[in-house]
C-alpha cells in the first residue's frame, strides 16, 4: 500500500495553490464569432457600439408629428386644428422625425378634421420623441470584457451594428478514464465490472461551465500505460486533463505518484469528504486533476476544482449556485476534521424550507439525480442536530423544488408513478420520498418535516390500517388518510432456486437464509405479525439481522445471492424477476394533514392519485389494485368521505 494523502489540505488551500500556478485569469486565446453564435460566450475585449441607437430622431408613438410652437394654447375649451403637412404629418412608431416637426401627438388624442387634425392640448418639444443616441451613442461600451453573453447583449450589439465580437475560446479539457474494472454502458457489468458513466458526467459539466469536453479511452490501471496516455493528452491541444479514479491509496492507484514523476504534484487529499482522494498538479505547464472514481466524490472534485480552473481561464467568476436556509429534519453525524458534504431533498413549509439528507457515501450514485441541493458539515463539528439551520447550496433550479412534496415513510413502487404523472399534469411539480419506514415516517410527519407521508401498518388486534398507529404517533391531529391501493406483500424466491417454502413455516424449517425490513416498516410489522400468529420465532435465522429500507433492496438481496428468501411486495419481485409467494393483501394510505388538503401541491397530487391514468399505470406493476384509490378516512372519525 502506498503512503497516505501525505499533502493533505484544505480545499480553499488546494484551490488557491492550483490557481496561482495558471498565470493571469482570462488567458485562453481569442476567436471572432458573429453575433448570432456569440450567446454564452465571454467577450475577449470591450464591445463598443458602431453606431448611435437610434440613428435618427424617431417617433416613440403612433400619432402625428407636429411644430410644438403649433400646438400652444390648444385645449378641451378652446382645441386647435393643424394643417396638414404644414403644422402636422401622419406618423408611426419608429418613423424618422420630419424636418421642422420636433414632437408626436398620439393618435387617441387627435381627430382627423378636413384639411388637418384637431387637438384639445398642447405639445411639449420633443415629447414621445426618442432622441438620436437616446440608447447609445457611437463609441459607447456595450460589454466589458470577461462577461457572458446574453440573449440581451445579442439584441443590443446587433441594434448598435456590430455584426462580430472577439470571446474567449472555451477551455479544452481532455477526460481520461481509468481502471481494470471499466465496461462500457450497456455492457453486461455483472462479472464484476463497472459501468464507466463518470466521464459523460463529467463531460456533461464541462460544457456547463463553459469548456468542451473530449472523452480520452480508458486506459488500465497500468503505470506505464497511464503515464503514457497523460503524456499523450498533454502533447494535444488540451488545457486540462482529468484523470478519473487512481487518485487514492490502494494498490493499483498511481496518479498522484505519475502527476510528481512528470512535472509537479501540488496537493494529494483533501480535508473533505466525499472527494477525500483528490489530487492535481502541473506538467508541461497544463494543470492535471486526479479525480476520484466514486461518482458523488467525482461530482464534489469536479465542481470544486475543475470549475474554478475553467472559470480561471475564462476570466469569469466562478458559478455561484443560489442558496437558501433551511432546518435540518433529523441529525447528521460527520466525523470531526473533514469538512463532510451531505445531499438532501428540500421542502417548503409555512415556516420556511426543511432539508432532509440523504443517503451519504462516495458511491451513492442515486443521490447525484435525487438531490435539490448539498450542505457542507464543517470540520470541527461532530454532526448537526436535528433543526439545525443549515444553508444548502442548490443543485436544481429553485422552480424545481417549489413545487416539490416531501413523502416521509414506507417506499412504494406506484409512488414513482405519481411523481411522473404529477410532473406531467403540472409541469414543476414532483414528489420526493424518504423512505424511513412507516412508522418512522408518520413521526417526521408529526415533527413537521414532510408533507405527508406513506403507511401501511397493521393493527393486529383490530384487523385494520394505520388508524391506530396513526392516532397514537399523531393525538388530537387531524389527518386524512386517502387510499392509495391494495397491494400483495409476500416471499420473494431466485427463480433458480431448487427449495421453494410456501409460507414462514417453511423458510424456517428449510434454514434459508434471511432478509429483513427495519424495525418500525410496515413490512416488518406484517412480517412480526405472521410469525406470531403461527407461534413461529425467526431470532436466530440467518440474516434475520440484516435490513433494508426499501422493498428493491430485500429483492436485490435476495436475486444477488446475499439472501435467500424476504418479504417483499409483488411489484418489486416482478421488477427484480424473483419468484413471489403472496401471504396477504394490505392498505397502503397517504396520511395527509388536514390542514395540507387546501395547498395546491396536495391538491394537484390527489387529482392525478385519482385520474384512471394512474390507476392503470400503477396496476400494470403487478399486485396492485386500486378499487379504493382515492378514498378518504379523517382522524378523528368526526366524518367520513369518499371524496375530498
Amino acid at each position: 500500500m502506498r503512503a497516505r494523502y501525505r499533502m493533505l489540505m484544505s480545499m480553499q488551500k488546494a484551490k488557491k495553490k492550483l490557481l496561482d500556478k495558471l498565470g493571469p485569469a482570462g488567458s485562453m486565446d481569442h476567436v471572432e464569432l458573429v453575433v448570432q453564435e456569440a450567446c454564452g460566450r465571454y467577450t475577449a475585449a470591450p464591445v463598443f457600439a458602431a453606431i448611435s441607437s437610434p440613428p435618427y430622431h424617431a417617433a416613440a408613438m403612433d400619432g402625428i408629428a407636429v411644430r410644438s410652437r403649433a400646438t400652444v394654447g390648444a385645449s378641451s375649451t378652446r382645441p386647435v386644428v393643424l394643417a396638414e403637412p404644414e403644422d402636422a404629418m401622419a406618423i408611426d412608431t419608429g418613423d424618422p422625425m420630419p424636418a421642422g416637426k420636433d414632437a408626436v401627438i398620439p393618435v387617441e388624442d387627435i381627430d382627423s378634421v378636413e384639411g388637418g387634425f384637431e387637438i384639445r392640448q398642447a405639445a411639449a418639444p420633443r415629447q414621445h420623441v426618442r432622441l438620436t443616441g437616446e440608447d447609445m451613442v457611437a463609441g459607447e461600451m456595450i460589454m466589458a470584457s470577461g462577461r457572458m453573453i446574453q440573449p440581451s447583449h445579442v439584441g443590443a450589439m446587433l441594434g448598435a451594428s456590430v455584426l462580430k465580437v472577439m470571446v474567449r475560446r472555451r477551455p479544452r479539457v481532455a477526460i481520461l478514464p481509468t481502471g481494470d474494472e471499466l465496461c462500457e454502458p450497456g455492457q453486461d457489468p455483472s462479472s464484476g465490472k463497472v459501468i464507466e458513466s463518470n466521464s459523460r458526467m463529467l463531460a456533461a459539466y464541462v460544457e456547463q461551465w463553459g469548456g468542451v469536453p473530449v472523452r480520452l479511452q480508458p486506459r488500465p490501471d497500468d503505470p506505464v500505460q497511464l503515464k503514457q496516455a497523460i503524456s499523450s493528452a498533454l502533447k494535444g491541444d488540451c488545457d486540462v486533463l482529468c484523470v478519473l479514479a487512481g487518485s487514492s491509496a490502494g494498490r493499483d492507484d498511481y496518479t498522484p505518484e505519475l502527476f510528481s514523476e512528470m512535472g509537479e504534484l501540488l496537493f494529494h487529499g483533501l480535508t473533505m469528504m466525499p472527494g477525500k482522494p483528490s489530487a492535481a498538479g502541473i506538467i508541461n505547464g497544463k494543470p492535471v486533476i486526479g479525480i476520484p472514481g466514486f461518482p458523488v466524490s467525482a461530482a464534489l472534485a469536479a465542481d470544486l476544482l475543475l470549475s474554478p480552473v475553467l472559470a480561471h481561464f475564462l476570466g469569469c467568476a466562478e458559478p455561484m449556485p443560489e442558496r437558501i436556509t433551511a432546518s435540518l429534519s433529523r441529525a447528521v453525524p460527520s466525523r470531526p476534521g473533514l469538512v463532510e458534504w451531505i445531499r438532501v431533498v428540500l421542502g417548503k413549509f409555512e415556516d420556511g424550507w426543511v432539508a432532509s439528507s440523504l443517503s451519504r457515501g462516495a458511491g451513492a450514485i442515486s443521490t447525484l439525480s435525487r438531490a435539490h441541493g448539498k450542505v457542507a458539515i464543517p470540520a470541527g463539528s461532530e454532526g448537526l442536530a436535528a433543526g439545525t439551520s443549515v444553508k444548502v447550496e442548490l443543485l436544481v433550479p429553485r422552480s424545481e423544488i417549489e413545487g416539490s412534496l416531501l413523502l416521509s415513510g414506507s417506499s412504494d413502487l406506484a409512488l414513482t408513478v405519481l411523481d411522473d404523472l404529477l410532473g406531467k399534469a403540472h409541469p414543476g411539480a414532483s414528489l420526493s420520498v424518504s423512505p424511513l419506514g412507516s412508522l418512522a415516517g408518520l413521526a417526521a410527519l408529526a415533527r413537521g418535516e414532510s408533507h405527508l407521508a406513506g403507511s401501511h401498518l397493521l393493527d393486529p388486534e383490530s384487523g385494520t390500517y394505520n388508524e391506530i398507529d396513526v392516532s397514537k404517533v399523531m393525538p388530537g391531529q387531524e389527518v386524512a388518510l386517502v387510499t392509495m391501493a391494495y397491494r400483495q406483500q409476500g416471499l420473494c424466491l431466485r427463480p433458480d432456486g431448487k427449495r421453494k417454502p410456501r409460507d414462514l413455516a417453511e423458510v424456517l424449517s428449510m434454514g434459508l437464509r434471511w432478509v429483513n425490513r427495519q424495525a418500525g416498516s410496515g413490512t416488518r410489522v406484517l412480517t412480526d405479525h405472521l410469525l406470531a400468529k403461527q407461534g413461529l420465532s425467526f431470532a436466530g435465522v440467518e440474516g434475520w439481522d440484516h435490513e433494508e429500507f426499501t422493498h428493491v433492496a430485500v429483492g436485490e438481496a435476495v436475486r444477488s445471492g446475499v439472501a435467500d428468501c424476504g418479504m417483499l411486495i409483488l411489484a418489486a419481485a416482478k421488477a427484480l424477476g424473483l419468484e413471489f409467494i403472496p401471504l396477504v393483501e394490505e392498505r397502503y394510505d397517504l396520511v395527509i394533514p388536514r390542514k395540507m388538503l387546501e395547498d395546491e401541491r396536495v391538491v394537484n397530487l390527489l387529482q392525478v392519485l385519482k385520474s384512471p391514468e394512474f390507476r392503470s399505470n400503477m396496476e400494470a406493476l403487478g399486485g396492485y389494485d386500486g378499487r379504493e384509490t382515492g378514498k378518504v378516512r379523517f382522524l378523528p372519525e368526526d366524518s367520513w368521505s369518499a371524496e375530498i
